[in-house]
């Protein structure tokens, strides 16, 4: 009975070892990208970004599109702009994908949905990753930054749409954000100040610290500078000073004690 017992929990371990390794060989074959979107090694990934519901017209706009360049390759000519004409791109920026236009006599309505970019990405590798934007500045005529505005993403596998309008997601990278944060506010459920609602109207900003090019600052850099030598010269001054005092104390102590032991034995 308990051979039996034994050889059938064995069975049992060995199924059960061979079910995982085909559960975790099938999810390594895909890679999931903004969480609902998966794709396997060699897929063709476009990213299209729409957007909509603005109470403005389109005056000018300056954005970044990040994505992780381990995992995906651009197609640099696939980026197209279609509504804004003569925008100037960057497909292979440093961070991602960056592009800015803007037009005082041919402002842009989207007051209806519209696509804003498109790109296409090759799949390097399987596994999980984000396709990301922020926004430095979009605006209307009157100058000021977009308060009523909605943005969504889709993104086809193959020419397969396999996410439909869904809201992009926000980068959440400070030191990106740090990086290229302007007048404009992104909020995470990417809807303006005015149309957005709910626990996800979240506004995620960069802080921005430009380098005062002032007499006062450059004269708190020169102090800055010299204080750091000197500190340390105190520093090693001080050390030595010790050394020397703990080689005095021996050199005392040697000498009395020296001193000590030859009057006890003139005494003896």
């Amino acid at each position: 009975m308990k051979k039996c017992l034994k050889v059938s929990f064995a069975i049992i371990m060995v199924v059960l070892v061979i079910a995982l390794s085909c559960v975790s060989a099938f999810a390594a074959s895909d890679l999931t990208i903004n969480k609902n979107a998966k794709a396997s090694k060699g897929d063709t990934v476009t990213y299209t970004l729409k957007l909509g519901e603005c109470s403005d017209k389109l005056e000018g706009i300056q954005m970044y599109v990040f994505y992780d360049k381990d995992y995906l390759e651009i197609d640099a000519e696939s980026l197209s702009l279609p509504e804004l004409r003569g925008a100037v791109s960057n497909a292979n920026f440093g961070d991602g994908i960056a592009f800015n236009w803007t037009s005082v006599t041919d402002l842009v309505s989207f007051a209806d949905t519209k696509t804003l970019m498109t790109v296409d990405f090759k799949v390097k590798k399987t596994g999980k990753t984000d396709i990301t934007y922020f926004i430095t500045e979009m605006y209307g005529d009157d100058m000021t930054y977009f308060k009523d505005y909605t943005l969504t993403n889709d993104i086809s596998v193959n020419n397969d749409i396999v996410v439909n309008s869904e809201t992009p997601i926000l980068s959440e990278d400070s030191a990106l954000n740090n990086k290229y944060q302007g007048s404009f506010t992104n909020y995470a459920d990417g809807k303006g100040e005015r149309n957005g609602s709910g626990e996800n109207h979240v506004a995620v900003t960069g802080v921005t610290t430009l380098p005062q090019v002032t007499a006062s600052a450059q004269v708190l850099d020169v102090t800055k500078d010299t204080q750091t030598p000197i500190t340390t010269i105190i520093t090693i001054l001080g050390v030595i000073l010790v050394v020397v005092a703990i080689v005095i104390v021996i050199i005392l102590r040697n000498h009395y004690s020296k001193k000590t032991d030859e009057t006890e034995e003139k005494t003896e």
